[in-house]
């Protein structure tokens, strides 16, 4: 079979494109050099408490070294669990994990971002927010693409406003969509922050070959690159590490623990397309100087295989994928313990 692409299990929402009216004219804001670092750590499924400390040496090594912006992968809060056990982790915006960040934040003087698993109303949001050094809660993206059995489709921004500039977030499979680019350009982004807890094949299988290994891998490593060169801003791109927890659906059969994990790979690419900082597949920081120059920003029609950035398997993308869709839509939909679970908020009452 080739590559399955990772992340696969996406809705087929679209992209809500905000600041339409915004101005592309840049050319009277000066070069700016900005620091920022990538945090790749490996996430306990459910300890909310722990990952937030686990992640603090890392966040003070990244300050330590004078960085401005910090960034730690999807769902870092919690997990990434693609079932739904993922329901009893979840919080308000008001919860935990926000209130860490905006203290974390003001403590330290910096810009940070992670990603939680958000409870509104009865329902359940893969999102990630962005703190100011100030403490306060800049915004708070939701991904669009995201697994259905898990969450509820995010239409709301992809772009949070800051001193720093632009931010466009783009959650993981959010980001390996054609259509994403575009969007990200009409909203005139300075800097592309690319959270993802991506699972990647590392052990051959009945229907993984080697070769299909390498391809998965070599796709992951190209994401940041194509919006550095599609739109001439600079992209950080954090991925978490660690075990894959058992994914629900169709694909779930086949995106295993046994041949998939978490793989890391993290990068900062400048707006020019130099690999500033990279890393591998353990735990680590990686911290580096971007430069967001008006001058370099362009929009370059993005590669589009049937809606993807890069080519994958045709049984998966439309055959598997739409059964899978349609049968977790109406599974969360109709989800029972999903409503409790939202209405329990368990994160903040075990924390």
């Amino acid at each position: 079979m080739p590559a399955l692409f990772f992340s696969p299990v996406l809705t087929n929402g679209g992209i809500v494109i905000h600041n339409k009216g915004h101005e592309m004219e840049n050319t009277g804001n000066p070069i700016r050099t900005l620091r920022v670092a990538a945090v790749q750590v490996e996430s306990q499924p459910g300890r909310i408490a722990a990952n937030h400390a686990h992640a603090l040496p890392f966040i003070k090594e990244a300050v330590a070294d004078g960085a401005q912006l910090v960034v730690l992968p999807e769902l870092f809060a919690c997990g990434y669990v693609p079932n739904a056990d993922i329901w009893r982790y979840g919080e308000t915006i008001n919860g935990p994990t926000v209130s860490w960040l905006r203290s974390t934040s003001q403590r330290y003087g910096i810009f940070l971002g992670a990603g939680l698993l958000e409870i509104e109303n009865d329902d359940f949001f893969n999102s990630f927010a962005l703190t100011s050094p100030g403490g306060e809660l800049l915004g708070c993206a939701r991904k669009t693409r995201a697994e259905v059995y898990c969450f509820r489709y995010g239409a709301g921004r992809h772009v949070i406003r800051t001193d720093l500039g632009i931010m466009g977030i783009g959650i993981c499979a959010d980001n390996h969509f054609s259509d994403f680019p575009g969007a990200m350009h009409q909203s005139d982004v300075d800097l592309m922050l690319m959270p993802h807890g991506s699972p990647m094949p590392y052990k051959t299988s009945n229907v993984i070959s080697e070769n299909d290994i390498v391809e998965t891998v070599e796709k992951a490593l190209s994401v940041p690159g194509l919006y550095t060169d599609s739109l001439g801003i600079p992209a950080v791109f954090v991925n978490a590490v660690g075990t894959l927890q058992p994914m629900a659906g169709l694909l779930g059969k086949f995106i295993t623990p046994e041949t998939f994990r978490l793989r890391g790979f993290s990068r900062i690419v400048d707006s020019d397309g130099t690999v500033i900082a990279r890393l591998g597949e353990e735990e680590g920081l990686i911290v580096g100087n971007i430069t967001l120059d008006p001058s370099r920003k362009t929009f370059r029609t993005p590669p589009d295989h049937g809606g993807w950035l890069h080519r994958g398997s045709w049984m998966t993308r439309n055959v598997l994928m739409p059964v899978d869709l349609a049968v977790g839509r109406l599974s969360y939909a109709v989800s029972r313990k999903r409503r409790r679970a939202a209405r329990t908020s368990v994160a903040e009452k075990i924390l």
